[in-house]
């Protein structure tokens, strides 16, 4: 399961456009590959799920991850809601 881990956890690293959550990850990313069990928990916690809506909307901690509010995160999540929309209103023009 760590491998897993460590490949999502790459993946992410290379569209990240955020330098500080880029920098957070590339180290975590580094000290699992070192075996240590405490950054491989920490990419399990981060990388195991995704953060999802909630009555409040999208609401986490701060960091890189699927499972954390941050840049990467709310960029898919605005196309995702940008798609829900297109197809409900097929024939609607954009007003620019």
């Amino acid at each position: 399961m760590s491998e897993d881990r460590l490949v999502q956890a790459r993946a992410w690293l290379r569209q990240d456009p955020d330098h500080e959550t880029r920098d957070e990850l590339a180290g975590l990313i580094t000290r699992a590959s070192a075996g240590e069990d405490a950054a491989l928990a920490e990419l399990d916690d981060r990388f195991s799920t995704r953060l999802a809506f909630g009555t409040a909307g999208l609401r986490g901690e701060l960091g890189a991850g699927s499972n954390r509010m941050n840049r990467v995160l709310v960029a898919q999540a605005a196309a995702g809601f940008a798609a829900y929309l297109r197809a409900r209103t097929p024939d609607a023009t954009p007003p620019w």
